[in-house]
């Protein structure tokens, strides 16, 4: 914290995305970019995305980031947090992230044009295979 005193708005950065990075959500990375390229592609918008996908390095660059960082998201460990750490009326809260987490990875297949996430990075869709046993034990 920035003060001894004060609430959330006190709140460095660093640990606020240590701890969605914790719960295996890093929502930081996806939130805000998952909702717009879902809400682009539901305006009928798909074709230009994958046009800059293709043709602008730099968006090219944020969809394959954000693509790398939605693989390393687990909604089993973030759901195991819920439901160790929050009350009954705040699990609802954590449920539509989850579901918004769902939909910015279909996004951002869909503008990438795979079938699966890192379908283009077998090396690191693999890395990230063997650990995830160690991540849900």
């Amino acid at each position: 914290k920035r003060e001894a005193a004060g609430g959330i708005e006190t709140l460095r950065a660093i640990p606020w995305v240590f701890a969605w990075t914790q719960t295996r959500l890093h929502l930081p990375v996806w939130l805000g970019c998952g909702a717009a390229l879902a809400e682009r592609i539901a305006g009928g918008g798909l074709a230009e995305l994958r046009d800059a996908y293709s043709t602008w390095p730099f968006f090219r660059g944020l969809v394959d980031l954000m693509e790398l960082e939605l693989s390393k998201a687990e909604p089993a460990v973030s759901e195991y947090y819920d439901g160790r750490l929050c009350t009954p009326d705040l699990r609802a809260v954590g449920d539509g992230l989850r579901s918004a987490l769902a939909q910015a990875k279909a996004a951002v297949m869909e503008v990438a044009g795979h079938a699966l996430l890192l379908e283009n990075h077998p090396l690191a869709k693999q890395s990230f295979g063997l650990r995830q046993p160690y991540l849900l034990t």
